[in-house]
This record gives structure tokens, C-alpha cells and sequence, in this order.
């Protein structure tokens, strides 16, 4: 699995940015429970209040299934739940095409790229 992580705001509709935590995850084939695992307790730790989860399959050459992806994406989405219920998990819908507005502030520790 890999990440791209910044603090900044994200919208996939004109109406609807939020501020927080952004997370663009790529679903690899041999992915598991306990990697989807390891990633939601660093994002949950990185997190103050809003967590803003967004598939994206654009990261890395292979790319998990559909269906697999959809899947690891919803485990995501509930261990992220489970390990801090206080936090805001907001997810952008699997499988739509995406019209997207990203800002990240001009910070060299700013945007992280992470590898699971």
C-alpha cells in the first residue's frame, strides 16, 4: 500500500472541502488486513481531528482489483473507526470518477510519501 499525506484541504465536490489530514491511497495485490491495519493506526496517530481518506489508484504501477481495492478501502475506512471513534473519518465514494480540489501549504515537510 502507498500513501500520499499532507495537511491541507481536500474536496471532491465544489461544495463539499474539508480540511484535515488528507490520505490518497493506493491498494496494491498483495496488500493485507494487517497492512491496512499498520497504515490506519499511523494515519490515526497523525490525525488531530479531521481524517480525509481518498482512493486512489495513480501511485504505483500495480494496482490491487477493483473489488480488493473496494474492500481494503472500507477496512480502512472501519479500523480508522475503531481505533478513534472522537475523530472525524471522512471518505471520498470508491469507484467515482473524481473532480478534485487539493492545497497543501508551501512547506517542505509538508506532503509525505509513505510505502507499506
Amino acid at each position: 500500500m502507498r500513501l500520499i499525506v499532507f495537511n491541507g484541504k481536500f474536496g471532491h465536490l465544489q461544495e463539499n472541502i474539508n480540511q484535515g489530514l488528507v490520505a490518497l491511497c493506493h491498494f496494491e495485490p498483495e496488500d493485507d488486513e494487517k497492512i491496512i491495519f499498520k497504515v490506519a493506526e499511523k494515519l490515526i496517530k497523525l490525525t488531530n481531528d479531521n481524517l480525509i481518506l481518498v482512493p486512489f489508484a495513480h501511485l504505483f504501477e500495480k494496482v490491487a482489483e477493483k473489488p480488493l481495492a473496494k474492500n481494503f478501502f472500507e477496512s480502512l475506512i472501519a479500523k480508522c473507526k475503531e481505533l478513534d471513534n472522537n475523530k472525524n473519518i471522512i471518505s471520498i465514494p470508491f469507484g467515482v470518477e473524481k473532480e478534485f480540489f487539493l492545497y497543501a501549504p508551501a512547506d517542505d515537510e509538508a506532503i509525505k510519501f509513505m510505502n507499506f
